[in-house]
């Protein structure tokens, strides 16, 4: 629970820097007690709680996300994101992903690059360059599913659905007439398909098919 405590004061942390709050460590520690009493008087888990209290402080008007995101913006998601991070890229989104990143070499990575942390890991939001927000960063509480990690993204960050990505690495996916590619489309699928992709950074071959369409699907209901 610790854990999970500190993810949720990282995003209060964030929300109340957001709406430029004055004294900014009272509210995080003023929004944490209002969530353990309504814990307490509802008898409800302090997570559910947290959440809670959350969604409420998002929902009001000086904290909400107006401003549609930097052209430019790029993500980093932690080791236990991959998922997210394919989602990222098939929304239009530089996402970048590593298995088993630690977490120095993380930081360091989106100091480089540079890019906005994704994480699930509440201690890791405890770290300086995120608390003090020097790194740009949100957490994520780790019980959502893949498709409700997308759906918080783009809620925080304004995001809206740009030209798909390589959902592989990342890359911009380019069209390439179909004669092409001939040696590399299935011939069943190249009968009836003709407009295909390539990634400029992996040469991976894509095509709209069904697997396609379900996640455009997907995407589309994230901006009802």
């Amino acid at each position: 629970m610790s854990r999970i405590c500190t993810g949720y004061k990282a995003r209060f942390r964030a929300a109340l820097r957001r709406a430029r709050a004055r004294r900014l460590e009272q509210g995080v520690q003023w929004l944490v007690a209002k969530a353990q009493r309504l814990s307490a008087h509802e008898g409800i888990p302090l997570a559910e709680a947290l959440a809670r209290v959350y969604e409420v402080l998002a929902a009001s008007k000086p904290f909400l996300k107006s401003d549609p995101a930097p052209a430019g913006i790029q993500f980093l998601c932690d080791a236990g994101l991959g998922g997210l991070a394919r989602w990222l890229r098939a929304a239009g989104y530089e996402a970048a992903w590593q298995p088993d990143i630690a977490d120095d070499e993380l930081l360091r990575q989106a100091r480089t690059i540079p890019a906005t942390v994704l994480t699930t890991d509440g201690m890791l939001m405890e770290r300086r360059l995120l608390r003090d927000g020097i790194i740009p960063s949100s957490w994520l509480p780790p019980t959502l599913s893949i498709p409700e990690q997308l759906a918080l993204v783009c809620r925080e960050f304004g995001l809206t659905l740009r030209a798909p990505r390589c959902m592989s690495c990342g890359g911009e996916l380019r069209p390439v007439a179909k004669e092409v590619l001939r040696e590399r489309i299935p011939p069943r699928t190249y009968l009836w398909r003709e407009d295909y992709f390539v990634c400029g950074r992996c040469d991976k071959l894509f095509w709209h098919g069904t697997h396609w369409q379900r996640i455009m699907k997907t995407l589309t209901a994230l901006r009802r």
